[in-house]
């Protein structure tokens, strides 16, 4: 494997705002850390991700069928080539808007003991380092909203990480996403993710903590950000019932 040169998608423009909504316990960790954590995609809740569209399916069916049952490789079908990637694949997300979004408070911040961070395309490509990561590609893309059977031909393996299906589309979401499948030495004994060292006051241009929160909460996220020298401005969210 090779170090990873970070590609960022032309469709995204540099002033793009992106917003990542976490609890508490993924902002101290970020800032402790002082990396994102991508995740390893089979521990996602949609189980779907990453599926070859339909047509590429059908390509790689006809691939496996005439595999030997005593061929050495481990893989004998698409399921299990699915398996192997979706386990040598890690992705962070993030939520493409000009400004705060009701719906993904809602989504990932019902306790309302959660916050988002804003940042910009721009931003990411500035903070981030992957100098310590090692694998095929490391991209910073859109995420298309499209059905299996829309979609022709055959896609680099990592595109299929950048399509989800049209019910989706509310997320709006623009994905990195790490892969780091080895055709030599294919492996399932992969971590549950990867830390992706950043530059945090290059990377958080705003905080919000959500705006149903208790007020406690704000002086916690105050405390949280001066104990680890964290220079964005800390707002209240606008959409709440407070």
């Amino acid at each position: 494997m090779q170090n990873i040169h970070f590609e960022v998608d032309k469709e995204l423009d540099n002033t793009q705002k992106l917003w990542r909504y976490m609890d508490l316990s993924k902002f101290i960790s970020l800032l402790n850390e002082k990396a994102l954590w991508l995740a390893r995609v089979d521990t996602f809740r949609d189980k779907q991700e990453g599926r070859f569209p339909d047509e590429m399916r059908k390509i790689f069916e006809k691939f496996y069928t005439g595999f030997e049952k005593e061929d050495v490789s481990p893989i004998k079908s698409v399921e299990d080539f699915l398996d192997f990637v979706r386990k040598n694949t890690f992705i962070s997300c993030w939520h493409k808007n000009s400004d705060e979004n009701m719906v993904m408070w809602e989504i990932y911040g019902r306790d309302t003991k959660a916050l988002a961070i804003q940042t910009t395309v721009e931003r990411f490509k500035n903070s981030i380092d992957p100098s310590n990561l090692f694998g095929n590609s490391l991209l910073l893309k859109n995420v298309l909203y499209q059905q299996a059977e829309q979609i022709s031909g055959m896609l680099r393996r990592e595109e299929c990480y950048f399509i989800k299906r049209p019910h989706y589309s509310h997320e709006a979401e623009a994905r990195i996403c790490l892969d780091v499948y080895s055709d030599f030495f294919p492996t399932k004994d992969t971590p549950q993710g990867y830390y992706l060292p950043v530059l945090i006051n290059g990377l958080i241009e705003k905080i919000l903590i959500h705006p149903d929160s208790p007020d406690g909460f704000m002086d916690d996220v105050k405390s949280i950000t001066k104990k680890f020298n964290v220079h964005a401005p800390l707002e209240r969210g606008l959409y709440g019932t407070k």
